[in-house]
Parts: C-alpha cells; sequence; structure tokens
C-alpha cells in the first residue's frame, strides 16, 4: 500500500486532488496536511474524510513536518500547499514569502532526511510574469521573472527547488506550473466561483479594469490527472546541461491551451445562469501591478508524459456554474466563515478592503 502525503490538502486544489487519487488508487494511504489558512476548509474533504489521515501542521515548521515524515514515512510527496491569491499578498506578503518560499524548501528538506520515492513541487504559470508583446507563451526554458508578491514567492521557492533537483538528483525531486484553474471547491475570491456566487445573491460580477486581462484555462481535475503523471513518471537521470538549460530540469508545465479574457469568463458565467451579462457586470478599480497577459505550452508534458487534457472548456465551466448552484450550503459557510471576499481597490494601496 503506497503511502502518499498531499499537502494543501484542504485547498482548492489540494482537496481536488486528494479525491483523485482515493478514485484512482482505491487501497492508497493518504495522508492530508493543510494548517487551514485563509484558503484551507476542511469541508472540501468531508466526502473522503474516514479514508484519509488528516493532519492540521505548517508546511514551513522543519521540525513538525519532519515528525510528520517519520510517523508516516510516505512514499510519495505532492506539494500543493501555498498562498496563492494576488489581492491578498498585495495587503500582506509575509505570509505568502513564508508558505511559498520557506515552505517549499522545508518540504523538500524533508524528502532529503526522509528519502521519498518522489516528490513533486506545484507551481503556477505566474513566475514566468508577464508575457511579452508579440510573444506566444511561456515554457519551461523561461526566466522567472514574476512582478507580484504572490508570484514572486512562488518564484523563490521555485528557485530553491532547482538547487534542490540539481544538488541532491538522487532525490527525484519534480516540479510541474500550471495555468488557471476552475472546478469545484474553489474559494469564492477568485474569478469564476466569485461570479457564481455573486449573481446567486443578485450582486453584479467585477471585472477588474477592461477585463481584457487574459489568461490560460485548466480545469482542476485535469490539472490533477497531470501532477499525478509526472509523480508517477520514470524520468531517468537529470543531464549536466540542465546547470544551464532549465528546460532539461524535471519541470513541466501544464496547460489545456485554452486563452479567455476575464472579461469573456464574467459573460460566460453570467449567460449560463440564464441572464444577461450586459445587466451583470460591472467594471471597478484595477489590481495594481496587475498582468496583462500569460500563457504556458504544454507540449513537453505532452510528448514526454503523455498527459493532455479531457475536459471541454465551454462544458467544464458549466459543470463547474452548476457544482456553486448546487452547493449553495458550502459557499455559503464559506463566506460567513471568512466575511466577504471581493477587493475594493478604489481605496488604493494596503488600504483595499474586501468588497
Amino acid at each position: 500500500m503506497a503511502v502518499y502525503l498531499v499537502t494543501g490538502a484542504a485547498g482548492f486544489i489540494g482537496a481536488n486532488y486528494v479525491h483523485f487519487l482515493l478514485e484512482q488508487e482505491k487501497d492508497a494511504q493518504v495522508v492530508a496536511v493543510d494548517y487551514i489558512g485563509f484558503a484551507g476548509n476542511v469541508a472540501n474533504l468531508d466526502q473522503v474524510i474516514d479514508r484519509i489521515t488528516f493532519e492540521k501542521a505548517d508546511i514551513a515548521d522543519l521540525e513538525v513536518m519532519e515528525a510528520l515524515y517519520r510517523r508516516y514515512r510516505p512514499d510519495y510527496v505532492v506539494n500543493f500547499a501555498a498562498e496563492s491569491h494576488n489581492d491578498r499578498a498585495i495587503l500582506g506578503p509575509s505570509a505568502f514569502m513564508r508558505s511559498n518560499a520557506l515552505g517549499a524548501q522545508v518540504m523538500a528538506e524533508c524528502s532529503r532526511l526522509v528519502p521519498v520515492r518522489s516528490h513533486v513541487h506545484v507551481s503556477t504559470i505566474e513566475v514566468y510574469g508577464e508575457l511579452a508583446a508579440g510573444d506566444q507563451w511561456f515554457t519551461e526554458r523561461s526566466a522567472l521573472n514574476a512582478k507580484t508578491p504572490y508570484s514572486a514567492a512562488k518564484a523563490a521557492g521555485d528557485q530553491m527547488m532547482r538547487a534542490y533537483m540539481q544538488t541532491y538528483p538522487e532525490m527525484n525531486i519534480r516540479m510541474t506550473h500550471c495555468a488557471n484553474n476552475y472546478g469545484p471547491f474553489q474559494l469564492p475570491e477568485k474569478l469564476i466561483p466569485l461570479a457564481v456566487t455573486n449573481v446567486l445573491r443578485g450582486r453584479k460580477v467585477p471585472v477588474y479594469g477592461d477585463g481584457l486581462q487574459s489568461r490560460d484555462w485548466l480545469h482542476v481535475a485535469d490539472h490533477c490527472a497531470a501532477v499525478h503523471r509526472v509523480l508517477h513518471a520514470e524520468l531517468g537521470t537529470t543531464p549536466a546541461a540542465a546547470a544551464t538549460d532549465p528546460g532539461l530540469l524535471p519541470i513541466f508545465d501544464i496547460s489545456a491551451r485554452c486563452e479567455v479574457t476575464n472579461l469573456d469568463i464574467a459573460r460566460l458565467v453570467v449567460t449560463e445562469l440564464g441572464l444577461n451579462a450586459s445587466e451583470w457586470i460591472e467594471h471597478i478599480p484595477d489590481r495594481p501591478n496587475h498582468d496583462r497577459r500569460y500563457l504556458i505550452n504544454p507540449a513537453k508534458i505532452e510528448s514526454q508524459l503523455g498527459w493532455v487534457p479531457v475536459h471541454n472548456f465551454a462544458a467544464g465551466i458549466a459543470e463547474t456554474v452548476a457544482w456553486y448552484v448546487e452547493h449553495r450550503s458550502w459557499w455559503e459557510q464559506v463566506i460567513a466563515d471568512k466575511g466577504e471576499l471581493g477587493f475594493d481597490w478604489s481605496q488604493v494601496g494596503p488600504a483595499a478592503t474586501p468588497r
């Protein structure tokens, strides 16, 4: 029986991965770790709570995490744990640096001290920064050029993981970068669930600036399948040339090649709810330092590991909207616990507050 240690397991993507993993491997032993920060929600695991071991712990605490490793002796580690909202990072970047940078290093160190079969660090497209005009997409060879506190903290974690990959090649560390995810259990501070929950409460959908910021969209179930594929792939030895060519490192960019603007996402959600988009969308002051456009090319994971996304975007959006409609009690409890989750950037800088 394989033992999986999954961090950030009560968050959006981590919880979806736990569900996916238990569907794929019925007899897997899953140790789900989360410190239940702002985006953590144990209710995301309610359906499988009797099939997992849940541990409340901070991945940036080396002593605590090493003890968990020694107690459970995981075969596989997947680190989803991260603070991940750009708006909150602008208001309080220190928490993001702790989880996303120090936490990444602590997890790698634990996998060094208590060896595992493989360790996947889950990162984000945003570490590459903003696409230059005329550029088609980023790849695994692109420079890290993060421009926001959130993405810079993730990039710092990425740099540490790259250092571990090359300094301790026997550790079998892998890393992924993903496009913007959508699907069940996403905190209603992100665009799609915020749009749905606002409309269901009779409120308009807030769109930052002109709404023409362009993003790369990926269904969370496709992302989970890709991460699992990376975790179990036989990759062989990293060549020495990887020292100057990051494309040769065990790093995989995950995308469905689906570029859509924020404004079009808002329109899709409102239309799916049977309403007139022109009447239910409002443009509000833009977030400071808002990335305009970013995309990644998944050719490496497609060609080397045979992964391809299976979710059609239109059908996936419809299913996602339906999930929030059908799970009103879930998101109402989230809002009751955490307060309103939209941001009002008409109050400039650190004075900005949830709407």
